[in-house]
């Protein structure tokens, strides 16, 4: 076969598939200046009409002059072959740490952003059918062999280990059958040189230990492993389809959403197969989550585990996703963007002496409801003191106002007068609490030892008795002022 030829023939097929009654597509395509975007580049030159095709490059503004370089390469290319050239420059450095990304992740969604962005404009300018320009990027067998790689080791499903998808959407990918080989190939026989990206071989990167050390290990074993890879990614994404379309009907069946929430019959839930309860749940955490990239198998398990379980059980998930299962359903949530800030309780605290008081005022606070208000509490301090000592607590104050989390629990009375511990979740669900109303409780505790139930009730540990010495006063109060 002639040098070069293997990519000419896949790229034309897989050009062939898309074209559809002989009409060219107008194409954004992206290209850094490497082999891989290069390649593309004349090779989407000699099969789509030149005034079709609008090159785009990104200058990340990370390598300085070598950045500036790459985009004065490309843009002579285009020059040089009558092509339409715009470089967007984005000063990657700034916006990844004012976007709490990696440069790697800040780069990718910026250029996707851009290359979205050129593709709207176009159609915008010069009246096209909205949708109808593609995304042409240089994504190749290794770069999907990589990305399997890369999603089995930090933990996935299966649509991780389906790779990269010839098509999403606008963008399409008509080099992701051709190898790094196949490209080199083809650019020595068209005598075109390229740019390489120094950090390319920077392994401090993941993805670069995975091409640079770990897949030629890979060829060791087989010459053809990111072949291989490849191919087992393509099954696994037919299966994927089939599963998905399972998951659709699913989620028509099973799921009740709102903005920011969904419900999920927990009894149904729990009976799927494995997979298709895994893949509806990682479904539903992902629609809740702005990167999904930090979204995986392991909270998705997570959430289903307390599923299984006893009903009153909280997870705190990325991105303030809460998970609460309740005895008839799963609900999932996230905070929206504008909603107006969680209620910080204003504490008020007074100690004063027991034998400061009168016999009838002593025992009046004795009393559950002696003091008249669900959240104004009186507790014995030098109980609470022992309490925290007993869990090797020394801050002071040794007790806090919070939220409640895993593993809370009250110490309580039966009603033959022996001591019992209550969690207080199952405290909550006896209550016949919502997951929201779950949500808004409060709680004074020390260490995981609740002490009160903030509106509720409070243990009965720290309670005042006879031989109370030092006594505390709590108010507590919303941020408004109101009782909380």
């Amino acid at each position: 076969m002639k040098l070069g030829l293997k990519a000419e023939t896949i790229c034309k097929k897989y050009m062939d598939e898309l074209l559809m009654a002989g009409q060219y597509p107008h194409m954004v395509i992206g290209v850094s200046g490497g082999a891989d975007s290069i390649c593309l580049l004349f090779l989407m030159k000699d099969i789509v009409p030149a005034d079709h095709i609008r090159v785009i490059h990104i200058n990340h503004m990370i390598r300085g002059s070598e950045a500036d370089e790459d985009s004065k390469f490309v843009e002579d290319i285009c020059k040089r072959e009558d092509l339409f050239f715009r470089e967007i420059r984005k000063d990657i450095p700034a916006i990844s740490k004012e976007m709490g990304y990696s440069e790697e992740e800040a780069g990718r969604r910026i250029r996707y952003e851009c290359f979205e962005e050129e593709a709207a404009l176009w159609e915008e300018e010069c009246f096209l059918e909205k949708g109808s320009v593609r995304i042409a990027v240089a994504h190749h067998i290794e770069d999907n062999a990589e990305t399997v790689l890369f999603n089995l080791f930090r933990g996935t499903g299966i649509r991780g280990l389906a790779g990269i998808a010839p098509e999403r959407g606008r963008i399409i990918r008509p080099l992701l059958s051709i190898s790094r080989r196949d490209i080199e190939d083809y650019l020595k026989e068209r005598g075109e040189s390229f740019r390489t990206d120094r950090t390319n071989e920077d392994s401090t990167y993941a993805r670069n230990r995975i091409r640079n050390l770990i897949l030629p290990q890979a060829r060791e074993v087989s010459n053809m492993a990111p072949e291989h890879i490849a191919a087992a990614s393509s099954k696994l994404r037919d299966i994927l389809e089939y599963l998905d379309k399972e998951t659709d009907a699913l989620y028509d069946r099973l799921v009740t959403s709102g903005e920011g929430f969904y419900r999920i019959d927990r009894t149904a839930l729990t009976a799927l197969p494995d997979v298709l309860a895994s893949m509806l749940m990682l479904r539903l955490l992902t629609a809740l989550t702005p990167m999904k990239k930090d979204i995986g198998e392991v909270h998705e398990s997570a959430v289903l585990r307390l599923a299984k379980g006893e009903g009153g059980k909280h997870a705190d998930l990325p991105y303030g996703i809460k998970a609460d299962i309740s005895h008839s359903e799963v609900l999932l949530r996230r905070a929206l963007q504008g909603q107006p800030a969680e209620s910080v309780p204003e504490v008020t605290e007074l100690f004063f002496l027991a034998k400061d008081l009168g016999k009838e005022e002593l025992e009046s606070l004795m009393t559950p409801s002696g003091d008249g208000n669900r959240y104004t509490k009186y507790f014995d301090y030098d109980k609470i003191c022992y309490i925290a000592s007993l869990q090797g607590i020394k801050s002071s104050p040794c007790y806090e106002i919070r939220k409640r989390r895993d593993g809370d629990y009250l110490k309580i009375k039966k009603s033959d007068g022996s001591p019992a511990t209550k969690s207080l979740g199952d405290y909550l669900t006896d209550l016949r609490m919502s997951p929201d109303e779950k949500e808004a409780v409060r709680v004074c505790a020390v260490g995981s030892e609740v002490l009160w139930v903030i509106g509720y009730r409070m243990g009965d540990s720290a309670k005042i008795s006879d031989d109370t010495g030092n006594i505390l006063r709590l108010e507590v109060k919303g941020n408004d002022g109101s009782s909380y």
